[in-house]
């Protein structure tokens, strides 16, 4: 599909959410949690140059996606006995930057709409922060993952709670937590434009309520 034929603004946009066909579903969203505290834990701060979070998004009915990143603002990781018990991860909402439009001016266009109050009201809602209340063990043989984090995540002011498998390593270089692609519902933080909870919104028009991420955040003690 070529950006060039879009013939407005909403139309660039809806492709942000467009890899349709994915099979990746979303984690399920529950109330925010209580955070523990940790008081005698090691800390060890977010390598912000080293990590990296991906984003992926898709139109429901259609093979189109967008790709992109976000960065990390300011992080910690918390460390007892040699094992990850909690962290807090702040995300600059100003930093989305897509990776696959060419085209500076479309790209443009794309990156201001998804700040925009469409969808992440970033004027209002500068960053986005998770905040871990569960560290698991519990190994994933299929997605190839060692531990399931839990943590509240808050995006337009609004909390809810995911969990997600990933790889947790502890030694004594740092700490390091991966995590292969999981979905996060944007509906649950008020991300409505073009959902298919709307009425009146053409199928072809539809963006996924699901959008995806990928996480490989890295912490120096």
């Amino acid at each position: 599909m070529k950006i060039h034929n879009l013939a407005s603004l909403s139309l660039i946009a809806t492709l942000l959410w467009s890899c349709g066909g994915s099979n990746t579903e979303a984690v399920e969203t529950t109330e925010a949690q209580e955070v523990p505290a940790y008081l005698s834990a090691t800390q060890a701060n977010v390598d912000i140059a080293g990590s990296t979070v991906n984003w992926k998004g898709f139109k429901t009915y259609s093979g189109d996606f967008h790709i992109g990143t976000i960065n990390i603002q300011e992080g910690v990781f918390q460390l007892q006995d040699g094992k990850l018990v909690g962290g807090r991860f702040v995300i600059d909402m100003n930093s989305i930057v897509c990776k696959d439009l060419e085209d500076t001016m479309y790209n443009a266009k794309l990156v201001n709409h998804l700040k925009s109050n469409d969808f992440f009201a970033v004027d209002s809602f500068p960053t986005a922060v998770f905040e871990i209340t569960n560290v698991a063990e519990e190994a994933n043989a299929e997605k190839g993952t060692s531990h399931l984090i839990s943590g509240n995540l808050t995006i337009r002011g609004i909390t809810k709670n995911i969990t997600f498998p990933a790889t947790v390593t502890v030694n004594e270089n740092g700490v390091s937590l991966s995590a292969p692609e999981f979905g996060v519902n944007r509906t649950q933080f008020n991300v409505m434009f073009r959902s298919s909870g709307i009425k009146g919104v053409l199928k072809d028009q539809l963006i996924d309520d699901n959008f995806l991420l990928t996480l490989d955040v890295k912490g120096n003690i």
